[in-house]
């Protein structure tokens, strides 16, 4: 499998904003199950921007997942949220075609080792739980539910889940679905 290149995206650069406004455009079926319409033309521009309470861009992370065909996918995490021993992932979405394919599984690897350079043991992820396809990827990828709460502005509640890091029944690679 051709390997899957992951780089930080600025808000500042406009290439860069192109690319995640593509991917996000890409998966429409998302945005219409979560959100119950299409991807805005500002996704990219409201993703780049969004922070939780007491959050600043310095604890941000936005990252573009690219092939040798160009963007392909993105994340959003947030270092040191809700607590400083958890990394949150806000976002982990591929484009359409290429979901399936186990990219989801190779970024979050990723995504768990830059957390554990930044100190946490803990990955946490909000499903919206009209997203079942994505919430059967993180229970694959060994995540378990915490507790559900109510999701202003999107289509249902909010499944809020969590991993500890290096957690064996996230290490076995065996997700068949990418959210």
């Amino acid at each position: 499998m051709p390997p899957l290149a992951c780089r930080r995206l600025s808000a500042a650069a406009f290439a860069d904003v192109r690319d995640l406004q593509s991917v996000l455009a890409a998966a429409p079926a998302y945005s219409l199950l979560v959100e119950g319409r299409p991807p805005a033309p500002t996704a990219a521009d409201d993703l780049l921007a969004a922070l939780p309470p007491d959050k600043s861009n310095v604890d941000k992370f936005v990252f573009g997942f690219y092939d040798v065909s160009g963007p392909i996918g993105c994340a959003d995490v947030i270092r040191g949220y809700p607590t400083a021993e958890v990394a949150f992932i806000g976002l982990l979405a591929f484009a359409e075609p290429e979901q399936g394919k186990s990219h989801g599984v190779r970024a979050l690897r990723q995504i768990e080792e830059l957390a554990k350079s930044w100190g946490c043991t803990a990955l946490r992820i909000s499903v919206i739980e009209t997203n079942p396809r994505a919430l059967g990827f993180w229970r694959r990828e060994g995540f378990t539910e915490l507790y559900r709460k109510p999701a202003p502005h999107f289509t249902g509640q909010a499944i809020v889940m969590e991993r500890a890091i290096g957690d064996p029944r996230g290490a076995s690679g065996s997700a068949t679905a990418d959210p």
